[in-house]
C-alpha cells in the first residue's frame, strides 16, 4: 500500500480506517504519521504515538512532507485540501521517490483531478453515488468496485489493485 485512497460520505467509518491504518499497520512498521487536518478540534482522535507531525496549516505541511522521507502522509478533507489543484499533482506523482506512502481521506474522489484518481493502488470505498462508483470501476478496471452504491453505514469495499473487491464492515462505534 503506497497511495491509499479512502472515501464515503459523512459518518460512514472513513476516518476510524484512516486512525487504524496509522496505529495498526504503520506504526508496527514504525513509519511515522504526519497529518494534514482542517478540524483542530478533532485532533485527539489520531494517536500521538504514531503522529510525527499534525498542522492544519497547508504550507507547513507541505514543507514538512518535502524536507522528510519514509512517513505516512495522511490528508483528511481532500475536497478541501487537495481539490483539483494541479501544483498537487506530484503528492500523488512523486512522493514516492521520498519513500513516503500518502493516504487520501474524503467524502468523493471525484474532487481530485483524474491524474491523481489514478494513482492510488488501494481504496477503501464507503457508499459512493453511481457516477463515481462508475468512474472508480474504470480507474481501477473491476466492476466490482459497484457494490459501494450499495454500502451500508459502516460497510465498504476494500481493493488492491490487481486483486478483487471485498466486501468489509467496521464494529458500530460504542
Amino acid at each position: 500500500m503506497k497511495r491509499i485512497g479512502i472515501f464515503g460520505p459523512t459518518e460512514s467509518g472513513k476516518s476510524t480506517v484512516a486512525r487504524r491504518l496509522v496505529l495498526e499497520h504503520f506504526k508496527k512498521f514504525g513509519i511515522k504519521a504526519l497529518i494534514l487536518d482542517p478540524h483542530t478540534d478533532e485532533w485527539h482522535f489520531w494517536p500521538s504515538e504514531a503522529v510525527g507531525f499534525i498542522t492544519e496549516d497547508e504550507t507547513k505541511f507541505w514543507s514538512a512532507v518535502w524536507s522528510s522521507d519514509g512517513c505516512i502522509v495522511v490528508v483528511e478533507e481532500s475536497s478541501s485540501t487537495i481539490k483539483r489543484e494541479k501544483n498537487l499533482i506530484p503528492v500523488f506523482t512523486k512522493l514516492r521517490h521520498r519513500k513516503h506512502k500518502l493516504l487520501v481521506i474524503g467524502h468523493s474522489g471525484m474532487d481530485l483531478l483524474p491524474v491523481m484518481r489514478e494513482q492510488f493502488d488501494t481504496l477503501y470505498l464507503f457508499r459512493q453515488p453511481q457516477s463515481a462508483a462508475k468512474v472508480w470501476a474504470e480507474v481501477m478496471t473491476e466492476t466490482g468496485l459497484l457494490a459501494c452504491m450499495n454500502c451500508q453505514q459502516f460497510e465498504f469495499i476494500f481493493h488492491r489493485m490487481f486483486g478483487k473487491p471485498v466486501k468489509m464492515k467496521l464494529p458500530p462505534p460504542k
